[in-house]
């Protein structure tokens, strides 16, 4: 069955200015997601990053310290799914819960 990654892209500072219970309503809706993912066998695996502050790029041998880009928005997590086509995919990417600055990217994942 193809595979999909979902990455989500979103504004660090904005999620960190949440209150606590913003977060875990976030976090909690994440989990039911999970729960509907796994029901219809769809989840492969998912995992939310840790701050990009600790993140290193490597490129012909050298590492770089980030950030890298000049946005705001930073990959903060992930969801592999298999789904039969791509209008699934993109179906359960519009079902991720709302934080700020969220941008879901569906990527094919390549047969190799």
């Amino acid at each position: 069955m193809p595979r999909y990654l979902l990455l989500l892209h979103g504004d660090e500072e904005g999620e960190a200015a949440l209150s606590g219970d913003e977060r875990r309503a976030i976090v909690e809706a994440h989990g039911r997601l999970i729960g509907d993912l796994r029901e219809a066998g769809a989840l492969v695996a998912s995992a939310a990053l840790e701050s990009s502050e600790r993140t290193r790029v490597v490129r012909d041998a050298s590492v770089t310290d980030g950030p890298f880009a000049e946005t705001k928005e930073v990959v903060g997590g992930f969801y592999l799914l298999e789904c039969p086509t791509d209008d699934e995919a993109v179906e359960w990417a519009r079902r991720m819960p709302g934080s700020p600055g969220l941008a879901v990217e569906v990527r094919p994942v390549a047969d190799v």
